[in-house]
Order: structure tokens, then C-alpha cells, then sequence
């Protein structure tokens, strides 16, 4: 029989249990650390989201084959959530500091490296995959230290993890430092995680089996659960893990949670990019934007835990909170197709939403004691969960691109267009620009410059090769020697023709009527192949770019309208929950267990006392 004796040291840095209940230091340094984990590996995590375009236009992506990577990558995820339930035997703490390692190093080397999209896509994915292992291996690690009693605080206080992990994604983006260069971001961000794995290493502890597996209540239960342990068996009730953890009331409350942050997740993966595309933002307010949603978020988070500690339930958090998420959300989803809509008043929604958002999650993550099952298996539970919210959201994400086709046509061209079409094109110089800005603006310059170049092939070409001075003031009609032998010169300087042939396209010149001659001088820089594939480009493109602009609210509501189903689903899954929905009830089943330990704890203390006196 394996057992373990609750005062045996453990000596060794790769050996971090702990076999006594911890002060308050070392559970509080070992909490911070486990948040600190949290945030820097969502703020790796959750960059692609903020640097989306960029990294679709660097690497020539279309918005479905990035949509593609990233379920590709919430797949993976899942399968490492699944995997992370074996931290219930080989414990937390390693798997939290390897895994920060391994992130740190994807963030802050390869990704910088990768020279095209498939190696991107391979590093994205395996950066996933670790998050989903650490997904399991922290949040347990929070619970193996919180009693339920103090669990909302103590949750609240790991969920602000992927929250700030988040609000830092947008504050970096959103203050535009590092505009265009969106490597940069993943190697300070990777530096930064790298720095939480050091400082891992002698801070982050976890307690032994034998004291992880039982059920603690409340804080003064941890004299009972050290004296329980003497002899412990701490392999038994392992057996068939996941089949364990597999009742409805752990996979209905996965599905139900998973559901309700739909929203979440379709502002973390695409929020940057709605705001861009739909409003016109520039990447910077598109981040801030979500900034105010973010803070919300944690303040709800933080002020809720400490309420439902204090009033000891949960599920009335949960129940308020969902309705509030509910109604504001669909005034966001009628607010989604209105352009006029400002900054504002998205701000104003987001702060209402996410507060409430934070509310209802941070009491979820406290009632959902998968330990009730086997106290033994959090992280097994825990996989569950992370299993199941990797599935439904790899689900959501894949429909984007079906429900919402339009942003596949504005990312993919609709930059492009803009540029040409407003004058802003980098290939181009600042003539050609302004001679494009200005035919896109015409409509038919173009098509007509097409015709003259038919008809008086060497007149325009020629043309095109001056300066615009020069095509102004070449006055070909003029019978001023002087002007002429100017003119002749600027043709010579510009084409590399002798004198005698510069003469003779002077001539070729004025043969065309002055009307076209006109529209030559202001136009003929269409001639040139670059710049007449740059208005083949928008001619291809832009009454599709402009369809989808006017199409993509509309769009986006119906995707929207799916998170808020997820939300109506989650409503009445609330009731599955364990705990009360009265605190006086809650008071009283506290005054219960608290005579049921005592009663135990009498027991064992006899127990101990006639094993000394028999000796």
C-alpha cells in the first residue's frame, strides 16, 4: 500500500510539497505566483487577437485560413486539458514552471523567427497546447489552497488571470507602441513570462496528495485533514479517472459556463478586428475600446468574490449576473448594426456587461467543486472542464467565418482598397498616388485613358513618363522655338529618345485634341503598368469591399445572437449547482459541519492519545 506520512520532509528545488497546511505568506506568495502564471501566458496567448490584421496582412492569410489556425489551435488545447489531469499525480507545480518555460520560449523566439504561415501556425498551436495543460494545473493549484468557504476570493482572484492577461493585450496594443512590428509584442511578451518562470521555481509550492485530496471547508478544518492523513493511502479512489468525473452535473456545468462566455471569446478573438472593420477603428482605439470591457471584468471578479465569501452562496451572483449579461447584450447586438453608434457608449455597455460578466464566472468557478466527487481528482475535474470549453469554443470560432463572410472580403482587401483608393498606396509615389486617389474618386478615368492610349499609343506613353510640370508646361501648340527646344529637352531628359525622335512625339503630341490632351496632362500616369494594376486592383475589389462593409453589421449581429443563446442556455443550468440560494441556509449548514469536525476531531485526538498510552 502507497502511503504518505504527513511530516516527511521533502528536500529538492523540483520538490515543492508542502505537508503541512502553509501560512499565510507562503499561500499567498504561491497564489500570486499562480495568477502571475495566468496572466503572462494569456497576454501570450491572447495576442494574435490584438494584432490579428497585422499578422493576416504580413503573412498574406485570408481571415478563414487565420479563423482555421485558431480552432486548429483551441483543438490542440483541449486535447492538453485533457492531458492535464495527471497533476493529480505527479502534482502542479512542475508542470506550471515547465510550462511557462516552454511559452516563454515559443513567445520570445520562434514566433519572431517564423519566416511564413505554416511554422507561425505550428508555434501558435503548440503555444496553445500548453496553455491547456496550465489551464488545468492553476486553477487546481488555487483550490488545493482555498477553502470552499474563501473559494469565490481566492477564484476571483486566479480568473483575473486570463482577464488581465487580456487588459494587458489591449493597453500594449492599444497606446500603438510598436505599431506594424507585431513580433516585437511576442518577444516582450515571452520575456515576461520567462521572468514569472524564474521567479516560479523558488515561490510556487502545492501540498501533498494526502492533504490535497480531502475536502476542506473552511480554514479552521486544516488541524482535521493534517491529523487524517497518518497512513494515508494516497493512490486509492485514482482508478478511472475521467470516468469519475464524467456526471452531469460536472459536464452540464462545463457545457453551461462554456456557453455563457461565448462573448468573451468573440471579443478576444475577434473584438480588435469587429471594431476595424465595422467602425472603422484604427487598431489602437479598437484595443482600448475593449480595455474598459476588461477592467470591468476584473473589478466584477474581485468585488463579487469577496461578496459571495461573505454572504457564503453563490448562485444568486450567478443568476443576477447572467440576466444583467443577457439584457445588455442585446442592447449591444442592436447597437452592432448602427455606424453612428460612438466610443462612448460602447465603453458605457462594455463596463455594464463585463462587471456583470465577472459576477456571475467568479461565483460559477466557486460552485463548481468537482472535489465533491473525489477530492482526489480536482485536476481530472478540472480537464473535464477544460475539455469541454476548448470544444465549444473551437465550435464558435469556426462559424465566424461562415456566419460573418463579409470580413474575409474587408480584411483581406478591403486595406488594400482604402490605400489605393484614398491615395495611400506604399508602391506608389506621391504623384501617382494623388493621380490614383483622384481617378478612383472620377470613376471613368480609367476606362478613358484606356481609349487615348488606343488611339495615340505614343502620345501617352510618352507622357506618362513626364513630371507633371512638365506635361503642364510642355506647350506643344507653342511656336516659340524656344519653348519647343524646351519641350524636346524634357522628352529626351524623361524617355532617353534622341532629339530627332523626342521631335517627332512632340508632334505625335499635338495631334491630340486639346479637350484629351487636357485629361493626358492630368491622367497619363494611368499609362504606367504598376499604377494601372493598382486601379485594376480596386476595380476588382472595391464594389465587393464596399457590399461587405454595408452587409457586415448585420452579419455580426446573428454571431453575436449565438453567445447570447449561450447565455439563456446557461440561466437555467445555475440550478444544477451545488449550494444555497439563502445565506441564513448557508449559515446554518456552516454551524453543521463546524459541530461534525469538532465531533471527528475529538475522535481522532482520543485515538492518538490511547496509541501513546498503549506504548
Amino acid at each position: 500500500m502507497a502511503t504518505t506520512n504527513a511530516l516527511a520532509a521533502t528536500p529538492g528545488r523540483w520538490n515543492r510539497e508542502l505537508h503541512h497546511y502553509p501560512n499565510q505568506r507562503v499561500r499567498y506568495t504561491s497564489l500570486t505566483i499562480a495568477v502571475l502564471a495566468t496572466v503572462v501566458l494569456y497576454y501570450q496567448l491572447y495576442l494574435s487577437g490584438g494584432v490579428a490584421v497585422d499578422i493576416i496582412a504580413d503573412y498574406g492569410l485570408t481571415f478563414k485560413w487565420f479563423v482555421f489556425m485558431n480552432v486548429a489551435a483551441l483543438v490542440a488545447a483541449g486535447v492538453a486539458a485533457h492531458l492535464g489531469g495527471v497533476t493529480d499525480r505527479v502534482g502542479r507545480a512542475n508542470v506550471v514552471t515547465i510550462g511557462l518555460v516552454a511559452v516563454g520560449l515559443i513567445s520570445a523566439v520562434a514566433i519572431p523567427m517564423c519566416g511564413e504561415r505554416w511554422s507561425f501556425a505550428t508555434c501558435f498551436v503548440l503555444l496553445n497546447a500548453a496553455e491547456g495543460v496550465i489551464l488545468v494545473a492553476t486553477p487546481a493549484l488555487v483550490r488545493d489552497f482555498s477553502p470552499q468557504l474563501g473559494r469565490a476570493s481566492a477564484m476571483g482572484f486566479w480568473t483575473m488571470g486570463p482577464v488581465l492577461g487580456s487588459l494587458v493585450v489591449t493597453a500594449v496594443v492599444g497606446s500603438g507602441s510598436n505599431a506594424g512590428d507585431w513580433q516585437s509584442h511576442y518577444v516582450v511578451a515571452g520575456i515576461c513570462g520567462l521572468v514569472v518562470a524564474a521567479l516560479s521555481v523558488p515561490f510556487l509550492k502545492e501540498l501533498a496528495p494526502a492533504l490535497r485530496d480531502q475536502v476542506m471547508i473552511e480554514a479552521r478544518d486544516r488541524a482535521l485533514l493534517e491529523a487524517r492523513v497518518k497512513g494515508m493511502d494516497t493512490e486509492q479512489g485514482l482508478g478511472r479517472p475521467t470516468r469519475q468525473m464524467l456526471k452531469p452535473d460536472i459536464v452540464l456545468s462545463s457545457l453551461a459556463i462554456s456557453m455563457f462566455l461565448l462573448f468573451y471569446m468573440a471579443m478576444v478573438g475577434f473584438g480588435p478586428t469587429y471594431f476595424e472593420v465595422t467602425f472603422g477603428y484604427s487598431q489602437a482605439q479598437a484595443n482600448n475600446v475593449l480595455v474598459w470591457a476588461w477592467a470591468a471584468n476584473v473589478a466584477g471578479l474581485a468585488i463579487a468574490g469577496f461578496a459571495s465569501d461573505r454572504l457564503l452562496v453563490r448562485k444568486p451572483f450567478m443568476l443576477v449576473g447572467s440576466v444583467v449579461v443577457l439584457a445588455v447584450l442585446v442592447v449591444f447586438i442592436a447597437l452592432a448594426a448602427r455606424p453612428e453608434t460612438s466610443y462612448g457608449t460602447f465603453a458605457a455597455v462594455f463596463v455594464v456587461m463585463f462587471f456583470a460578466m465577472g459576477t456571475a464566472y467568479v461565483a460559477w468557478m466557486a460552485a463548481f467543486t468537482v472535489e465533491r466527487r473525489n477530492p482526489a481528482l480536482t485536476a481530472t475535474g478540472l480537464a473535464v472542464w477544460g475539455v469541454i470549453i476548448r470544444i465549444v469554443f473551437a465550435a464558435f470560432v469556426f462559424l465566424a467565418p461562415f456566419v460573418v463572410n463579409t470580413v474575409s472580403t474587408i480584411v483581406d482587401h478591403g486595406a488594400t482598397v482604402k490605400a489605393i483608393s484614398e491615395g495611400q498606396s506604399p508602391d506608389l509615389t506621391e504623384e501617382q498616388n494623388q493621380v490614383v486617389a483622384a481617378a478612383s474618386a472620377d470613376g471613368t478615368a480609367a476606362e478613358r485613358v484606356n481609349q487615348l492610349r488606343a488611339e495615340f499609343p505614343q502620345a501617352a506613353e510618352t507622357m506618362s513618363s513626364l513630371p507633371q510640370a512638365a506635361r503642364a508646361g510642355l506647350g506643344v501648340h507653342s511656336t516659340d522655338p524656344a519653348v519647343r527646344a524646351a519641350a524636346v529637352a524634357e522628352i529626351v531628359q524623361a524617355t532617353g529618345l534622341s532629339a530627332e525622335s523626342a521631335s517627332a512625339r512632340l508632334d505625335l503630341i499635338g495631334e491630340v485634341p486639346s479637350a484629351d490632351l487636357e485629361f493626358l496632362v492630368r491622367f497619363s500616369p494611368l499609362v504606367d503598368p504598376e499604377v494601372a494594376a493598382k486601379l485594376a486592383y480596386v476595380a476588382e475589389h472595391g464594389a465587393d469591399v464596399q457590399t461587405a462593409i454595408a452587409d457586415g453589421p448585420a452579419q455580426w449581429q446573428r454571431y453575436f445572437w449565438i453567445s447570447a443563446l449561450g447565455v439563456a442556455f446557461f440561466i437555467p443550468m445555475i440550478w444544477l449547482m451545488t449550494g444555497h440560494w439563502h445565506p441564513g441556509q448557508a449559515r446554518k449548514a456552516l454551524r453543521d459541519h463546524e459541530a461534525a469536525v469538532g465531533r471527528e476531531m475529538a475522535q481522532v485526538i482520543g485515538v492518538d492519545r490511547n496509541a501513546v498510552t498503549n506504548l
